[in-house]
């Protein structure tokens, strides 16, 4: 006789996988994933996968050109602020870039 379609010890496997694969979308565990990803940006972990050094050199990537984007704003209105600006953005960046390169 054919086991139902369906049935509990069939589904339970499956469940378990559901449960694991959005463990990280619910509260206490957000903060982990929060924290090793700050931990990576602005310490640098010397173990990071490459996929991972190659997101930060994306994020610091970005940085760098909303840098430059400060940078043209500030040779075009003559603002010191936004120059002072562009240099904390450029030193994030570097940070980044720092991070990422970091073994």
């Amino acid at each position: 006789m054919k086991q139902r379609s369906g049935s509990k010890k069939e589904l339970d496997p499956y469940i378990e996988d559901m449960r694991d694969r959005q463990r990280n979308t619910v509260f206490p565990d957000t903060l982990r994933g929060g924290r090793s990803v700050d931990e990576l940006l602005f310490k640098g972990v010397p173990h990071a996968p490459l996929v991972q050094r190659i997101g930060v050199l994306v994020i610091a990537l970005s940085y760098v050109i909303i840098g430059v984007a400060f940078v043209l704003m500030t040779l075009e209105k003559k603002q010191w602020l936004t120059g002072l600006f562009a240099a904390v953005i450029f030193a994030a960046a570097g940070w980044f870039i720092r991070n990422a390169l970091r073994k």
